[in-house]
């Protein structure tokens, strides 16, 4: 485990020591919901204060620009780009139009790590996400299965990803879910995937037909009606998760 920070950090330099220095805790984490950690080394890296503005899933040392730490410590980027190291630094997508088996991943995760530590329920923070976006905002024209080239980093294919592993995860039972997932990091370990891979692995492993599902939640403009009873209509209280959650997807790979 190596962690290396800035000296240039000022007062943020503490905010970035809590985070960081959880890496080992949230790679142990992630190894118990994805399967073996696929690499010898682990760390992370806190960037100059006039250094990058975006976190970047580097192979085993994560690097964090300095606005993650500017409210206080933030252990969701943490997770977020630790879970790369799975989706993303292992399996890498066959092309780019593939990003969300990356960054929809890594924003679940978060959701995930919310529930692990207390902090809000993945369902919680589905509401929410769901209700942040009007039916007629931007957001839901960008179709995360196939973004285009200008929007491969866009909000939805983080957030609408996220939305869409959760349409998942409620579909095919906790069981199956998290039986997916560490499957497809064995099975595509040190290569590539595609979303078609994946989709075919949920429903070998489910017994599903989950065509409809990935159709809607990935590659159909506008808002869709969620597969499960949702609160957002009755403006559920934010979970203590969110503004973490929040303020990482600001930063996030921009």
């Amino acid at each position: 485990m190596v962690n290396a920070y800035s000296t240039t950090l000022g007062d943020r330099g503490g905010a970035a020591r809590a985070s960081i220095e959880r890496t080992a805790e949230v790679v142990d984490w992630c190894s118990g919901v994805f399967g073996p950690y696929p690499f010898e080394a682990q760390g992370g890296v806190a960037g100059p204060i006039d250094g990058i503005g975006f976190a970047l899933e580097t192979q085993t040392r994560p690097v964090y620009g300095p606005g993650f730490w500017r409210r206080g410590s933030n252990p969701y980027v943490v997770v977020h780009e630790n879970t790369h190291q799975w989706f993303g630094d292992s399996v890498s997508v066959a092309d780019w139009s593939q990003i969300w088996l990356n960054e929809g991943f890594a924003s679940y995760a978060e959701w995930l790590w919310s529930e692990e530590q207390g902090e809000g329920s993945a369902q919680e923070l589905f509401d929410l996400t769901y209700g942040y976006y009007p039916a007629d905002a931007d957001f839901w024209q960008v179709l995360p299965g196939d973004p285009g080239a200008g929007d491969i980093f866009h909000d939805a294919v983080y957030d609408r990803g996220a939305m869409a592993l959760h349409q998942l995860r409620l579909a095919v039972g906790d069981d199956a879910f998290f039986r997916i997932l560490p499957a497809w990091t064995a099975e595509h370990a040190y290569g590539n995937g595609s979303i078609a891979q994946f989709q075919a692995l949920a429903e070998r492993i489910s017994g599903q037909d989950l065509d409809e599902l990935f159709t809607t939640w990935l590659f159909t403009a506008g808002r869709p009606e969620p597969t499960a009873a949702t609160r957002t209509a009755l403006a559920p209280a934010q979970p203590r998760s969110w503004a973490g959650i929040r303020a990482a997807h600001q930063l996030l790979d921009r």
